[in-house]
């Protein structure tokens, strides 16, 4: 039923077709499992940029850099970005976010094309849904022989990617916007261990001499 309904979506949104109600709507989902999106290997985010075409480099590193989700990508505008933040209210909590770009997120707006009243468009320039990028970017990765990936699971990157850089959970949340410390610690859950027990020695070692220690 989900694969009816994508089709019936992408048909009456991205083709224009006049089509009756979705005949799948009101329909229950019998042992419906929901698969979590896993983060994407490094290597395959740099392969990805190297081999896209450009207007999907451009959603996977806003992805990246927001790590918002693809729904909230996709109604970005030019007017929420002021050169150094980007501002987005979020569909699923209705939570506003200020996103300060991160300066490789800043050059690449600054070089794209302004076509549209929204940041991301499809080939021909016309707006997108969160589904028709999702499969924009499955049948890109399938295209590279590659399975199992999907937009969303960039926002687990950026979330990894703060955690990696000593970033408290409340700054992580304030970025993509998780409601609960308890999100922040899932979705961060493949934190480098290397990474985060260096920084807890670091910060140790910049505390001073060890107190109340019997010899």
């Amino acid at each position: 039923m989900g694969l009816v309904s994508a089709l019936w979506n992408f048909a009456t949104e991205q083709l224009g077709l006049e089509l009756d109600a979705d005949p799948t709507h009101g329909v229950s989902r019998v042992h419906e499992v929901q698969r979590e999106h896993g983060p994407w290997p490094s290597e395959l985010i740099e392969r990805f940029l190297c081999v896209a075409r450009p207007s999907l480099r451009w959603a996977v590193r806003l992805a990246l850099y927001t790590g918002q989700r693809r729904s909230d990508l996709v109604k970005m505008k030019w007017s929420q970005f002021d050169g150094e933040f980007i501002e987005v209210r979020q569909q699923k909590t209705d939570a506003l976010v200020l996103i300060p770009c991160h300066t490789e997120l800043r050059a690449e707006l600054e070089s794209m094309p302004r076509v549209a009243d929204t940041i991301l468009v499809g080939e021909r320039g016309e707006p997108l849904t969160g589904s028709s990028l999702s499969v924009m970017v499955r049948k890109a990765l399938r295209e590279m022989g590659v399975d199992g990936y999907a937009i969303h699971g960039l926002r687990k990157n950026a979330a990894v990617e703060l955690a990696n850089a000593g970033c408290t959970p409340h700054e992580i949340a304030a970025i993509v916007g998780y409601k609960t410390l308890g999100m922040v610690a899932h979705y961060t859950k493949r934190r480098d261990q290397r990474v985060a027990a260096r920084s807890a020695v670091d910060k140790w070692e910049r505390s001073g001499k060890l107190k109340n220690v019997r010899g």
